[in-house]
């Protein structure tokens, strides 16, 4: 996704990775940085806005 759509990401919406079903997560937080998901599979991560290109909304 862009950048612009990173900053319309909400608390509890899902994505995933590239597209992949079994690759999703859920976001559980934003600030004016990036967005922080947890994954299905357990991990978490933060990404910055202008690095969302390979998540998708789901």
């Amino acid at each position: 996704m862009t950048p612009a759509e990173s900053k319309t990401r909400k608390v509890g919406g899902r994505v995933s990775w590239k597209g992949t079903v079994g690759d999703q997560g859920t976001v559980i937080a934003t600030d004016w940085s990036g967005v922080h998901i947890q994954w299905d599979a357990g991990k978490t991560s933060f990404h910055h806005h202008n690095n969302m290109t390979d998540i998708e909304p789901v």
